[in-house]
């Protein structure tokens, strides 16, 4: 269950750009700010489809998403989904996620399916619909895809390709790529690190950077605390975020 969540900009010369559908994520992943490369829950739908498979769960989340710079609100969202990687060996799982402000508002579903093709190795292919108004509405399918492989008992790495069939709206599905690798478990401490690439909104491909540590605390409490290098929005990001967990 997550409590809370923030994520929090360094000041720079100028305000960063305001997010968007193509850089939301779930509550974990918001406070870690790196989590391409470890096991996922619901967040994987965003960061990793192939992540949702390499733990035994079932877990419904539904959550509200706020982004603001300053005192102005630039973007509303809400939303759930559920994952199910215990009914079968081939994990799936879904989400909808509603826009009611921003720069596109409207509809956006995801539809995933991961499992094992190998020892440790997990591959995930999610299905993406977006169903959006804004300077250019847009009504059209897309496709992410991931690997995540745990190498050891305390090392893992994913990659991801995102947007992967173009819908000719880069600032609703930018084509992009991304990996991680983290070390540790999320059972008791682990750090991780990312890169991940937009091709597509900047002109040009940027990059962002990012590094975490989580530690659980009396196998109950997570506390995670990370750092991103964002060029695709603008400038340094400090996240933070605790939970409960059951």
């Amino acid at each position: 269950l997550a409590l809370a969540r923030a994520r929090l900009h360094i000041p720079a010369a100028e305000t960063p750009l305001a997010g968007g559908i193509p850089d939301l994520v779930g509550p974990r992943a918001l406070a870690l700010a790196a989590s391409i490369g470890i096991a996922a829950g619901n967040e994987g739908l965003f960061v990793n489809p192939a992540a949702v498979a390499a733990r035994k769960r079932y877990s419904v989340e539904a959550g509200v998403f706020v982004d603001r710079r300053g005192a102005e609100t630039v973007g509303q969202y809400y939303g759930g989904s559920v994952v199910d990687s215990i009914t079968s060996p081939v994990a799936g799982a879904v989400s909808w996620t509603r826009a009611t402000e921003g720069l596109y508002t409207g509809n956006f579903w995801q539809g995933a399916l991961a499992g094992p093709i190998a020892e440790g190795l997990h591959l995930g292919v999610a299905g993406k619909y977006f169903s959006v108004d804004g300077p250019r509405n847009t009504s059209a399918a897309t496709v992410d895809a991931g690997l995540f492989w745990q190498v050891a008992d305390f090392v893992s790495v994913g990659a991801a390709g995102y947007n992967l069939v173009s819908i000719a709206n880069e600032a609703v599905a930018p084509m992009g790529a991304g990996a991680g690798i983290g070390v540790g478990n999320d059972r008791s401490l682990q750090v991780t690190a990312d890169w991940r690439a937009d091709f597509d909104r900047a002109g040009k491909t940027s990059n962002r950077f990012a590094a975490v540590a989580e530690v659980l605390l009396a196998r109950l409490v997570p506390v995670r605390a990370g750092w991103m290098r964002d060029a695709t929005l603008g400038g340094s990001w400090w996240s933070i975020g605790a939970g409960l967990v059951t």
